[in-house]
């Protein structure tokens, strides 16, 4: 391990899904830091596919498609092809992307999205599509169970037919609370990293009032508003939030951060 490395000699909790762990480990390794990862949310399909592939029955018939996560994405070519849908007909369509992450997981597929707004949040996607004529336009938005409805409310506002189908859920999987227990209570952890509300909220729930006593010295860094709305609404101090809100981009203000 190279010591002269930024975050060499840190050790850091991720709280990220399985899957999606490896990339924000890799990139907290090339500065240095160590990882251990305990998911403390877990992504699952909706109860029921039906609303889904209903409204993709239809999918010429829409004129914007928002996709606002990688997980979202996933779901939505997924089903593209299970309801026999074709590529061609997003030709069509204005594509919305919430950010680059969820770009990239979208050119994946072999489509470029339209709009990426700057703001990597509900309120960003509002504002770009503002800027079009939305009034009498049919929208597109596979969305999270627990999604805030601003898209929605927002949009529906401005005139526009929101179709918003559950593209996937978040639970809180088997709990592993006390395995993090013992390593807040032995110090172990320089910070824990949340990348999403959830992340937080359910670690909350695992362990109450206990994340108070057993916090110590161990930092909160968040990937964002939202998220750091949620921690410190909580009670909670958040030690970093990146002034954009990516994972390249919290990972390098952690960086910043220790070399201070």
């Amino acid at each position: 391990m190279n010591s002269t490395l930024p975050l060499a000699g840190r050790r850091f909790l991720v709280t990220r899904p399985q899957p999606q762990a490896a990339d924000f480990v890799a990139l907290l390794e090339q500065q240095g830091g160590s990882a251990v990862c305990i998911p403390t949310i877990e992504i699952v399909p909706p109860k029921s596919w039906a609303p889904f592939d209903f409204a993709m029955q239809d999918l010429d018939d829409f004129d914007i498609l928002i996709l606002t996560s990688v997980n979202g994405v996933a779901a939505f070519f997924e089903r593209l092809l299970e309801n026999n849908q074709y590529y061609g007909v997003l030709t069509d369509m204005l594509i919305v992307a919430v950010g680059p992450k969820t770009a990239a997981a979208i050119e994946a597929n072999h489509v470029h999205p339209d709009i990426v707004p700057a703001d990597h949040r509900a309120e960003g996607i509002v504002a770009a599509l503002m800027q079009h004529e939305i009034a009498g336009k049919k929208i597109l938005y596979p969305r999270a169970e627990i999604a805030r409805p601003l898209i929605i409310e927002a949009l529906k506002n401005g005139g526009a037919e929101v179709t918003a189908p559950v593209a996937y859920r978040t639970i809180m999987p088997k709990e592993r609370k006390e395995e993090i227990c013992n390593l807040l209570r032995g110090g172990d952890l320089d910070a824990i990293c949340f990348s999403s509300s959830s992340t937080f909220a359910n670690l909350y729930t695992m362990l109450g009032d206990d994340l108070k006593k057993l916090q110590g010295e161990t930092k909160f860094f968040s990937i964002g508003p939202q998220t750091s709305e949620t921690i410190r609404r909580h009670g909670f101090e958040v030690a970093l939030e990146p002034e954009q809100w990516t994972l390249d981009a919290l990972v390098l203000a952690m960086a910043d951060y220790y070399s201070k």
